[in-house]
């Protein structure tokens, strides 16, 4: 049975909403929302432009959401030839480990951490890099993992910390500096709808959106725990 031209119509309106807001609520767009859920040519309409544009859709209680391929350069970017904040690929990897860093805490399964202040965020960022750089493995699991801590740590301290005497440089968003370098991952991931920068108490705080597409897409727990034991558990004394 062939689609019909209006179930393509529905799935183009659908595909250009997620496109100009990567995600469809239920009680905004309830006509869409529900063709999606209930309409099999609609769904698969859909398939046919999502491949072509190298991207997903997932529905997550009442929300649908688009999800770029990991290589998609237009909806996305390609992480291997694309630089994340602007600088350079060895700053985007740095970004990647601290991105990393922030989504382990706030998706710990035995204590999810409901905010964390930035100035919390530099203290992770130094202890953990420096734990994972005195692992007598480290080296080895570099190798095994492509997980550059070495080249990473050394990156991270070249950066220069912040003056406590200059309120200035402790609000700094220039990326040689270690919390400015922290601060512009923020506002990238403000940006993505990922987080939510309280701002009189400097502190970030996972959104709605950032919770549920964890939880229900992007975790792969082997990754997940591979660099959780690389950078956030205890060494034993």
């Amino acid at each position: 049975m062939s689609i019909s031209i209006q179930d393509y119509k529905t799935a183009n309106e659908i595909f250009f909403k997620l496109l100009k807001k990567n995600e469809i609520q239920e009680k905004d767009h309830k006509e869409l929302f529900l063709a999606y859920i209930n309409n099999d040519d609609v769904r698969k309409a859909l398939q046919v432009v999502c491949e072509a544009s190298q991207a997903k859709i997932i529905a997550i209680y009442d929300k649908l959401y688009l999800i770029p391929d990991e290589d998609n350069d237009i909806l996305g970017f390609n992480y291997r030839k694309t630089t994340l904040l602007g600088n350079d690929l060895a700053d985007s990897y740095l970004a990647y480990l601290i991105i990393t860093i922030i989504f382990a805490e706030f998706t710990n399964e035995f204590s999810p951490a409901s905010y964390i202040e930035v100035i919390t965020l530099l203290e992770l960022v130094n202890e953990s890099l420096e734990r994972a750089v005195t692992r007598p493995d480290s080296e080895e699991i570099d190798r095994e993992n492509s997980i550059n801590i070495v080249a990473i740590h050394r990156l991270w301290s070249d950066k220069n910390p912040w003056d406590e005497s200059d309120k200035n440089g402790f609000r700094t968003t220039k990326g040689e500096f270690k919390i400015g370098f922290i601060r512009k991952l923020i506002s990238f991931l403000k940006g993505q709808d990922l987080i939510i920068y309280i701002t009189d108490e400097d502190k970030i705080k996972p959104t709605t959106r950032f919770t549920e597409l964890m939880n229900h897409h992007f975790l792969d727990e082997d990754r997940k725990n591979l660099i959780e034991s690389l950078l956030l558990e205890k060494r034993e004394l």
